[in-house]
């Protein structure tokens, strides 16, 4: 699919009638936003730029050399970018940026989030943007956006975690259970979404210290300027992931320590519970032996007698565990 932005000296404007194969692109085009291309759409986007479109086995590379380079003017930059974070499979995704001259051109096989809501802003006219400089540095902000709204809503969920194990049963709200099970699934979601998070933050960065480098290309000096500027947020995103990585590793081993501590305490009454019962059962099963000569088999009161050893017996094992405070 291909979505052409048109800038006729206002703001950007979504040309409808690019859509149809056999028409030419505008000579207006700004941004061209390629998602799983045909080969048709790809050469229709070669033929405008004058330039290769980097294929899908090239945006698969994960060489810096490969996923940034300069050839002919061209600027090809190649990230991941987070994908279905809202899901329980978040995944990241290849997003590939081509800057030729004043034009900017997307390809990707996932649609981010913030390529999506700029798509659709861009839709209704809110963005201005007469160069493609200025849409990739729109997109890549929305992403970095996008990232840090995920981070800051997984630590909420951390702390939230966090703060139910360490209140402990004691000091649990009314109504509040800990499923052990449900606990470690979200710890590992978390954790598994923090490190898709991080390897979107990595090519992110390396982009954005390519572009404020300015390395083989003639940048200009308000690109450098937000470059250096977008590069301290993202190393101050990536600072504060490792922060959250750390508060997962937290959490799993209070979630694990928790259900050990569970399990020994469950262990422990089943010892107790066997230690108490075995005296009683010890006199029942002397007492119950069917033998003609045994002390007490004619007294009237072997049975009450037998009864009250089996009970004095279990009582005074009860009353050493709890003296020693085994429960």
């Amino acid at each position: 699919m291909l979505h052409v932005f048109v800038n006729d000296g206002g703001p950007l404007r979504w040309a409808r009638e690019a859509g149809d194969d056999t028409a030419p692109l505008p000579g207006t085009a700004v941004w061209l936003d390629l998602i799983n291309p045909t080969a048709g759409e790809l050469a229709r986007v070669e033929a405008l730029i004058g330039t290769r479109l980097p294929t899908r086995e090239q945006m698969a590379e994960i060489e810096e050399s490969s996923r940034l380079r300069v050839a002919g003017g061209t600027l090809t930059m190649t990230v991941t970018a987070l994908v279905w974070a809202d899901t329980d499979e978040p995944r990241i995704a290849t997003v590939s940026f081509v800057l030729a001259g004043r034009r900017l051109v997307t390809i990707h096989d996932i649609d981010p989030q913030a390529l999506l809501a700029f798509r659709r802003r861009a839709t209704h006219g809110e963005v201005s943007a007469a160069r493609g400089a200025l849409v990739l540095a729109a997109l890549v902000d929305g992403m970095i956006d996008r990232t840090s709204v995920v981070l800051r809503r997984t630590g909420v969920e951390l702390d939230a975690l966090n703060r139910r194990y360490f209140r402990g049963r004691k000091l649990r709200s009314r109504g509040e259970t800990l499923d052990d099970a449900q606990t470690l699934k979200r710890i590992g979601h978390a954790g598994h979404l923090i490190g898709k998070a991080r390897v979107s933050l990595a090519s992110l960065t390396r982009m954005t210290d390519f572009l404020a480098r300015g390395d083989g290309w003639n940048a200009g000096k308000a690109t450098r300027r937000w470059a250096k500027t977008t590069l301290q947020d993202l190393r101050g995103l990536d600072q504060y992931a490792r922060f959250l990585a750390g508060k997962v590793a937290l959490a799993l081993d209070t979630a694990l320590g928790q259900i050990n501590v569970e399990q020994n305490e469950i262990v422990k009454i089943v010892s107790v519970l066997t230690v108490l019962l075995y005296p009683p059962t010890l006199v029942a099963s002397i007492g119950g032996m069917n033998f003609t000569d045994m002390p007490g088999h004619g007294s009237p009161f072997g049975y009450a007698g037998a009864l009250g050893l089996m009970l004095l017996s279990a009582l005074l094992p009860m009353v050493y565990v709890r003296v020693k405070r085994w429960m």
